[in-house]
């Protein structure tokens, strides 16, 4: 990515906190008849008050986590339950993860599913009910902040306005009525238990999180051929690391027609010192050569920035060559206003293909 989210405390990390508990301290530990008494004091409550709702109608916490401990309880042997308390830790340490740590293996629902198909089953069901209902619920809202408040004060300290993984695409902020979605970086279909922690959600352009996204798991090498995901694991940009990437692109043109360009016609670099791996992942999963050589060829982008530095020069009675330096100083502070990181790079490779 090009350049990272800054992390930002919120009283709604208090679910991952319930969450730590239920799952080392409840599921993993089981010992006789479930009782409501073994949860955390404060998912107790939600537990109860969600419970007591008869406007809520499905069975969101009781019955899941009844069913759920009941299988660790007479299903699982002590080995396995120490493996999935491992497991937990290991999907929760996201950085660890897009680091590709030897000692965090990440855990499948695969993983999962070879210890016992129902627990499976079962957790899948609880950790998506999680992100996509429980969350939102009024008595978790009304005690841990709801997901508009955590992303106000999100924008408020990341007030970029451009999506990260990009580099262009807009993120709404705190002039808006409405927020962007939050994606689960490590996808919530594949890893269990991490579908709530924040450090695993962030804020992403539409273009980013619905076209091209997706589900793709950036921790795995994607076979070439069938396009799918499960090779041998890799490195991946963590949205919250405090040292930037260090991203460099640089455009090459293989031809002087800019008026009739073709992605065919263009090579595109994307460089990091050290962070091969993470690079691969982050152009696969967001599709980045396709949607940088399209941004090139487009009228309104890429032989527009062409024509502003001819044209605009002319009018202040400067070369294009001069121009562009002029324009590079501001790229240099502003490399994500007008996708400037992107428009030097290709006004760049203008230059060297003598198109002016």
């Amino acid at each position: 990515m090009l350049f990272n989210y800054r992390y930002v405390n919120h009283s709604i990390e208090r679910f991952q906190v319930y969450l730590d508990h239920l799952v080392k301290e409840v599921w993993c530990k089981p010992g006789g008849a479930f009782s409501l008494d073994l949860l955390h004091p404060e998912l107790k409550l939600i537990v109860e008050d969600i419970f007591n709702d008869d406007s809520i109608t499905k069975d969101h916490l009781d019955g899941p986590i009844k069913r759920i401990y009941e299988l660790f309880r007479t299903q699982l042997s002590v080995d396995q339950r120490q493996q999935v308390s491992r497991w937990y830790d290991h999907n929760n340490n996201i950085e660890a993860l897009c680091a590709c740590c030897p000692g965090k293996q990440p855990a499948t629902y695969a993983d999962i599913r070879a210890i016992n198909a129902d627990l499976e089953s079962a957790l899948k069901a609880f950790c998506k009910s999680l992100c996509s209902d429980v969350i939102h619920l009024k008595a978790v809202a009304s005690r841990i902040g709801d997901i508009d408040a955590h992303y106000k004060a999100f924008v408020s300290e990341n007030r970029e306005g451009k999506c990260p993984y990009c580099g262009y695409g807009d993120i709404k902020g705190s002039h808006n009525t409405r927020r962007e979605a939050y994606d689960h970086f490590l996808p919530k279909g594949t890893y269990p238990f991490n579908s709530v922690n924040f450090r695993n959600l962030a804020p992403m352009c539409s273009e980013c999180n619905s076209s091209y996204k997706l589900a793709k798991d950036p921790l795995r090498h994607i076979d070439p051929i069938s396009r799918r995901a499960g090779g041998a694991r890799r490195k991946a940009f963590y949205s919250y690391a405090t040292v930037a990437a260090g991203i460099t692109v640089t455009v090459t043109l293989n031809t002087q027609d800019v008026t009739n360009l073709q992605p065919s016609q263009i090579d595109l670099h994307v460089t990091a010192p050290g962070r091969d791996e993470a690079v691969e992942a982050w152009k696969e999963v967001f599709g980045i050569e396709e949607r940088y050589k399209a941004k090139l060829c487009g009228k309104n982008d890429g032989k527009a920035w062409l024509v502003q530095v001819i044209e605009e020069g002319a009018n202040v009675s400067l070369t294009p060559t001069e121009m562009l330096a002029a324009k590079r100083k501001t790229a240099a502070v502003q490399p994500y206003v007008d996708a400037n990181f992107l428009k030097m790079a290709f006004l760049t490779a203008c230059q060297t293909a003598n198109i002016f």
